[in-house]
């Protein structure tokens, strides 16, 4: 795999925006697109990528609001990164990939969810690794589902009880407040400080609920997978949930945590094996 490097694409809108590429050869005919969580992780994103066994190049679009291409920590709309997303996948699949294989980190799990209720055929596989995906799902520990910011495994804080008020607001269609403040997050693209997250940033992140239809028209092969460690989720509760709600396995990743499953051996021995012959499957 060759060193990440840094390239930007155009949105619907016209705006610029990051994403990181790292190739394993110049004729690879899939393309591994991640979408991360709450925060970027980006030295884990690229060991993700050293470590990854499928013979794919990879891609990490830097979400807009994050870095300072555009204005910081918010959004033009709600569902703006939907549209962001696709924008992405279309301009991928233009290079020329046979294979679009679309992975979700953390939070990033919950993006991918609503790009597949949009469209359910968008990828030819789909990982969901270390998945949040909704606050609701009650399969995570108490810190990560209203996280107070203390502590060494959440480093973020949710204003749970102004978000409550927020989408109140919002489904009373009030509009005037989405662009406050509803988290905050360590600031990855600077060297110091923090990060405000903007209501509609936030709840763009999130289907509105997590249902059983959600991955029932899903032909592609699926792989959720979990640390056993993991900091955020209680691994066998969302063993159990997944296998009720959507009747999909969950593979428990033994001592991986939250961040480290991204380049756990085991993890990637899963994904290289999930669909079989990369090379026998192809776009139609």
């Amino acid at each position: 795999m060759t060193e990440a490097r840094w390239k930007s694409y155009t949105a619907r809108d016209f705006s610029t925006l990051s994403y990181m590429s790292s190739h394993q050869s110049d004729h690879c005919e899939e393309a591994v697109i991640i979408i991360h969580g709450i925060t970027a992780e980006l030295t884990e994103q690229k060991k993700f990528a050293s470590a990854c066994r499928r013979n794919a190049d990879v891609f990490l679009p830097v979400l807009r609001g994050y870095d300072h291409k555009n204005k910081r920590g918010d959004l033009d709309y709600i569902g703006q990164y939907d549209d962001d997303l696709f924008d992405f996948i279309h301009y991928i699949k233009k290079k020329g990939y046979k294979r679009i294989t679309l992975m979700g980190h953390s939070m990033g799990c919950a993006n991918l969810l609503r790009l597949i209720k949009k469209n359910p055929a968008i990828g030819d596989a789909y990982i969901f690794t270390a998945p949040f995906f909704h606050p609701a799902v009650p399969v995570y520990k108490n810190e990560a589902s209203n996280p107070s910011g203390e502590g060494d495994d959440v480093e973020y804080t949710v204003y749970t009880k102004k978000v409550m008020v927020l989408m109140t607001l919002y489904k009373m269609n009030v509009h005037r407040f989405e662009k406050a403040s509803a988290a905050e997050i360590p600031d990855e693209f600077a060297s110091t400080g923090r990060l405000s997250l903007s209501f509609r940033l936030l709840v763009s992140r999130f289907p509105e609920k997590v249902t059983p239809a959600l991955l029932k028209g899903v032909q592609a092969p699926v792989t959720i997978a979990v640390g056993s460690e993991d900091e955020v989720i209680e691994a066998e509760k969302l063993k159990k949930w997944a296998e009720d709600i959507w009747d999909r396995p969950v593979d428990i990743l033994p001592g991986a945590d939250h961040n480290d499953i991204l380049y756990d051996a085991g993890f990637h021995k899963i994904i290289h094996e999930m669909d079989g012959s990369v090379s026998e499957k192809t776009l139609q």
